[in-house]
């Protein structure tokens, strides 16, 4: 939809949902974000990123982007403005891009594997894309010692 309604320069709002982001882990402060997304998913995080990477913004300091795609063309979407944040903040941000044939073997990428961090206390993970992404990326990262208290998925 979005490829094919807007045009270079056109702009979208995005207002997400009241609990969208709601934090249901054990783990506070969050200290690291990983935003784990798909195709258009990388919409809705960009204002995110930008949000929690200025020092003193919040209690963040490490943000990991993980985007996953089929296609190359699929990056042009949001590329440049990752590798803008990436250049202001490149000790706080880290950026994978990755293809895959089929999101059901993410866990046989070795790109997405090197990407994503390990669990450790203090991460929250936000997951968005089209729905078998969504499901098979919540699938990942749990077999990776994610609670299922710390993933939260954009509809």
């Amino acid at each position: 939809v979005i490829e094919n309604d807007l045009s270079i320069g056109d702009e979208i709002a995005l207002k997400p949902g009241p609990t969208t982001l709601e934090y249901r882990g054990q783990y506070l402060p969050v200290t690291d974000m990983l935003y784990f997304v798909s195709d258009t998913g990388v919409v809705p995080i960009l204002e995110q990123v930008k949000a929690v990477l200025p020092s003193g913004t919040s209690s963040v300091k490490n943000v990991n982007v993980v985007w996953v795609n089929k296609k190359s063309e699929q990056f042009e979407l949001a590329y440049d403005q990752l590798e803008e944040e990436f250049f202001k903040f490149n000790t706080k941000l880290e950026v994978g891009c990755c293809l895959v044939d089929d999101y059901l073997y993410m866990e046989n990428n070795g790109e997405i594997i090197e990407s994503v961090p390990d669990f450790r206390p203090g991460a929250m993970a936000v997951v968005a894309g089209p729905t078998e992404f969504v499901r098979q990326a919540e699938r990942f990262l749990k077999s990776r010692g994610y609670p299922n208290e710390v993933i939260c998925a954009l509809p």
